[in-house]
């Protein structure tokens, strides 16, 4: 499409000009309505041609004409006028016009003529500007130092050429289409959304390989986000390709509305995008060829060796080698290239030249590889291990042109084989003295397919039969008669490849069953790394299990033995009780009575304890808090009438575990405070309440009986107490080494405080 920059100082004709010249001819314009107007519109906007009308105030045609030729010696020009002076025609003809054109004619001619006369002007314009464009390209490309700088001069050049206010370059990375360089647009154009849309528009114009040129309503029908959001009206895409192959694609766009591209403009695009998609392409082979030198130059300079072309001589003359020379000898590049300080061959144990030269012959001769390991000497009188790997060099008659190589420096790794080899003779020598019997099997990952492959010696002492019959045995049929628990543990570790420890898993063999303690890992062998060795060591602890099965059976003996004694004493004891109990109905005197209640009180006390040991799974140890309801139970059965005016409130820390010597102390510690409570802190048939509390910290317990009474005597004194209760509960106190107090305040309360045990013995 022309723009044309349309200059008149009338604005109804301005503007019937405007119409005919863009409806009738396809013409896009830019209106002034002064030449000052005109001469602003040329130097910020582009044009690709001036009508502008003579006869105008302040600044006419001429005026105009040449200041535009003080900025552009080139832009077509045509005055459009309705005199006909011959000397205007003449005046700006020699002003730098392109053509003169007279309105009196009829309409319709006169602005044919003018279309004809714009048309012609500005395609020998074009074709003159993109020549100059196109000699520019090429120059400046040639200065280039960059795939950035060509892409840069490209844009430019397009620029030019299309006339459009922006381009984008689209390049193919690994088959996809990237963005490499962008002129004009806003930073929506490269967002995913716009691109989506781009995208199918490009990849269909490389398909049909045919530029296409679109105008406001193909944009809006086909990718109508580029003109919602980037408010693109018109534009272009070219393929680019070269020798054939497709490059990329570029994407001319304006925001003018264009309504049409003439045949000429869109030659000239497709001949500069032709241009540039060959600059573009050789640049990019440029870079692919610089990427690959730096590539294998960086590959040989990394490379854990020498790099080398050479010959087949005793010199070993080298032709090249890389930089790593002088790691491995100490000598430069240039000191050994074609022997000029020493030759290859001079750094080669003279035992080893003629073996090496056989070698390289044999193999160059056969057309193989050929593979060498021997020892240089270095500049500073060293020993070196090295590799040696290369190949015959033909030329392209194939004849013998020299061999090609690489050496590396193998003294650490030679080192480090010959550990190995020291640690696999030590490893191998511990294996057969092991104690223990050590199995080692190869399985592809199931049960079926678990083979033994090698056992030390006391595997055999073990198995009873000699490697080369175990050789070859499945798992399964190893251990047909061992605990299921093996064959779990095996099948286990083949799915998760975690290791097993088995303790004291009976096998049966022939000779009698014995127990072993096994131990099972695996670990992945083979080129895939697919199969799995597996480790089985197992030991005999047969002895041992015996020796603790006897000794679980003895104690488990003893155990019932000790319960059977509890149980025993219990029932005397309760014996006891039931004598006392009929002893008490034949006495009349009340004080006796009451005194052989509280002996069968403390009795049931002692044989309570006996009766919980006898049925506890610990016979060492009784709980407290169920002991203690025992006790309140029972006095609660034995005195009902009292326990029916008294509330016995009890709290007991439900972890507490104490022994027998602890217990029964505390029991008969109990069992005294409280008859001590009943019978002197209330008033004869009056209500109260008692409270006995049992707790712990970490050093001591705490027991605590207290009542809400009438309380003890001012001049209460424990240590002068004639009190029989007392002198038992502060002997009892004494002996399980506690501390008594005693308060009264609201009552009575009797706090004894007495160290934990540890192993059956108190804490000191």
């Amino acid at each position: 499409m022309i723009r044309i920059l349309l200059v008149d100082d009338e604005p109804d004709l301005l503007d019937l000009e405007r119409r005919i010249l863009e409806q009738k001819y396809g013409f896009y314009t830019v209106t002034a309505e002064s030449g000052k107007e005109a001469l602003e519109i040329f130097q910020s906007q582009q044009v690709d041609a001036i009508i502008s009308d003579y006869s105008m105030p302040q600044m006419d045609g001429i005026t105009l004409l040449r200041k535009i030729r003080e900025i552009n010696n080139a832009i077509p020009f045509i005055l459009f006028t309705i005199r006909e002076k011959e000397d205007i025609a003449i005046e700006a003809m020699n002003s730098g016009a392109n053509f003169y054109v007279q309105k009196e004619n009829l309409p319709q001619v006169v602005f044919a003529e003018l279309a004809h006369d714009v048309t012609k002007a500005v395609e020998l314009f074009r074709a003159e500007k993109n020549l100059k464009i196109q000699r520019d390209l090429a120059l400046a490309n040639a200065n280039a130092k960059s795939l950035e700088e060509t892409l840069l001069i490209c844009t430019r050049a397009i620029l030019d050429v299309s006339g459009m206010e922006g381009v984008a370059i689209y390049l193919f990375e690994e088959k996809n289409l990237k963005v490499s360089i962008i002129s004009g647009s806003s930073e929506l154009y490269t967002s995913e959304r716009v691109q989506s849309q781009i995208q199918q528009i490009l990849h269909s114009v490389i398909h049909q390989k045919t530029p296409m040129f679109r105008d406001e309503e193909d944009i809006r029908a086909v990718t109508p986000i580029l003109f919602e959001r980037e408010g693109i009206r018109s534009d272009g895409i070219i393929g680019m390709t070269h020798h054939g192959k497709t490059i990329g694609v570029v994407h001319i766009f304006t925001s003018s509305p264009l309504n049409t591209y003439g045949l000429s403009l869109q030659r000239f695009i497709t001949d500069i995008v032709v241009q540039v998609s060959g600059y573009i392409s050789d640049r990019l082979a440029e870079e692919a060829l610089r990427t690959s030198e730096n590539r294998m130059k960086a590959m040989i300079r990394n490379l854990p060796g020498m790099v080398y072309q050479g010959h087949i001589d005793e010199e070993r003359t080298m032709e090249f080698v890389s930089e790593a020379v002088f790691n491995l000898t100490g000598y430069y590049p240039k000191d050994v290239m074609h022997n000029a300080v020493r030759s290859w061959g001079s750094f080669i144990n003279p035992q080893d030249r003629v073996r090496i030269l056989e070698v390289i012959t044999r193999a160059v001769q056969k057309n193989v590889r050929f593979r060498l390991t021997y020892r240089i000497t270095t500049r500073d009188n060293k020993y070196r291990w090295v590799s040696e790997q290369g190949t015959g060099i033909v030329d392209a008659d194939g004849n013998l042109a020299g061999i090609e190589g690489i050496i590396m420096d193998i003294t650490r790794q030679k080192a480090l084989d010959d550990q190995v080899r020291m640690f696999h003779t030590r490893l191998k020598t511990l294996f057969m003295l092991m104690a223990a019997g050590c199995l080692i099997f190869k399985s592809d990952g199931t049960i079926r397919n678990t083979i033994l492959v090698d056992l030390n010696s006391a595997a055999e002492k073990t198995e009873q039969k000699k490697k080369s019959e175990l050789i070859g045995i499945t798992f399964q049929g190893l251990f047909n008669k061992a605990d299921p628990e093996l064959l779990e543990a095996i099948t286990g570790m083949l799915e998760d490849k975690k290791s097993r420890t088995l303790q004291k898993c009976a096998i049966t063999y022939p000779y009698g069953k014995r127990y072993f303690d096994i131990f099972l890992s695996s670990s992945p062998v083979g080129y895939e790394r697919t199969d799995l060795e597996i480790f089985l060591i197992y030991n005999d602890v047969t002895n041992r299990v015996l020796t603790e099965q006897q000794i679980i059976t003895s104690l488990h003996e003893k155990e019932l033995l000790l319960k059977e004694v509890h149980h025993r004493v219990k029932n005397n004891l309760q014996i006891i009780s039931g004598i006392l109990k009929l002893q008490s109905m034949r006495i009349q005197d009340p004080r006796a009575a009451e005194i052989i209640q509280e002996c069968r009180s403390q009795v049931y006390t002692m044989a309570s304890i006996h009766e919980l040991l006898y049925n506890s799974k610990d016979i060492g140890k009784i709980q407290v808090e169920e002991y203690i309801s025992r006790l309140v139970d029972h006095f609660k059965q034995e005195y009902e009438g009292i326990s029916a005016r008294l509330s016995l409130r009890v709290s007991v820390d439900p972890d507490i575990v104490l022994d027998i010597e602890r217990c029964i102390p505390c029991g008969l510690i109990l069992n005294e405070l409280i008859m001590n409570a009943v019978k002197y802190a209330f008033q004869p048939d009056g209500e109260g309440e008692i409270r006995i509390s049992f707790t712990q910290d970490a050093s001591s317990y705490r027991l605590q009986v207290s009542d809400d009474g009438q309380g003890l005597p001012k001049d209460f004194d424990a240590r002068k107490s004639q009190s029989l209760g007392m002198e038992l509960t502060s002997q009892l106190t004494h002996q399980l080494r506690g501390k008594l107090e005693i308060s009264s305040e609201k009552g009575a309360t009797f706090t004894i405080t007495f160290p934990k045990t540890e192993e059956g013995r108190i804490k000191t």
